[in-house]
């Protein structure tokens, strides 16, 4: 199998997502060739036990970072402290017209990030120690079909028949290239990255999230790598239609501590003898 078809459906490779990352990042993403698109379709032709809904009514969070401080006064005008609230209801969500770049959403397309508990969506915002973060409850007002990218969190599409494959073993069956594929989308979703200027990061994911929109889906749900040693249960919900959702309440949290773990990526460099 050398393309990706919908048809059967059955991907191209093991790696085709990779390969549709790397093309969207550097080569193209506003007019795709034959093999992005068929993979695209190919994407929407495999998504299986992945539906689920947000019932009207359920709950979320939604973090950013800072507080407001007002001032307190006695009666005769003179000062005696402030008090602290979490941010006001529009600034917990997104700006219609100036929204900022996210991994479901470019630059100017308003998404809604929440996520099921505190601690996922404070650790979202990238604090540090001390930092005071608003953390507001979110309401669903009505019933949200939601694709489920959460099923190959912390999975490798590199171990099992595809490792023996590429070793030399035998080739892999539709299923195996299909579970690969969609692992990586799901590590895609949850994985951080680092701004910088010339480099398209967010691309691929922006791109799935608006395929998956305009197929009908109200909401992606994802697992966080932030916290993820402490909340186990935690993950991330993108909604399209920030409409969707109204601000209950909102609450002002100061982060305690932060638990940073680190493992190396790549090859050591030694300086030599002479």
């Amino acid at each position: 199998m050398t393309e990706n078809d919908p048809k059967i459906p059955e991907f191209a490779s093991w790696d085709s997502y990779n390969k549709f990352a790397r093309y969207v990042r550097f080569e193209s993403r506003y007019v795709l060739g034959e093999e992005e698109k068929a993979f695209l379709e190919t994407i929407l032709a495999t998504i299986r036990n992945r539906d689920g809904e947000l019932k009207a009514g359920s709950i979320l969070y939604r973090a950013q970072l800072g507080v407001d401080w007002d001032d307190k006064k006695d009666d005769d005008g003179n000062w005696i402290g402030e008090d602290v609230y979490g941010y006001g209801s529009s600034r917990m969500k997104p700006l219609v017209d100036r929204a900022k770049e996210g991994r479901a959403n470019p630059t100017g397309i308003p998404v809604l990030y929440v996520g099921n508990t505190v601690e996922t969506v404070v650790s979202e915002v990238r604090p540090w120690v001390g930092a005071e973060v608003s953390v507001a409850k979110c309401r669903i007002l009505r019933p949200l079909k939601t694709l489920d990218l959460s099923l190959g969190h912390g999975k490798s599409s590199f171990m099992g028949p595809v490792f023996k494959h590429v070793l030399g073993g035998d080739p892999l069956t539709a299923e195996d290239k299909e579970r690969a594929v969609w692992i990586d989308i799901d590590n895609a979703f949850s994985r951080p990255v680092t701004h910088s200027d010339d480099r398209a990061d967010y691309a691929p994911t922006q791109m799935l999230a608006e395929l998956f929109r305009k197929h009908g889906y109200d909401a992606i749900g994802y697992k966080s790598h932030f916290g993820d040693a402490e909340d186990k249960k935690g993950y991330n919900i993108a909604i399209f239609d920030p409409n969707a959702v109204e601000i209950v309440t909102c609450a002002p949290y100061k982060v305690e501590a932060l638990k940073v773990t680190a493992s190396q990526f790549g090859n050591d460099w030694y300086k030599s003898a002479g």
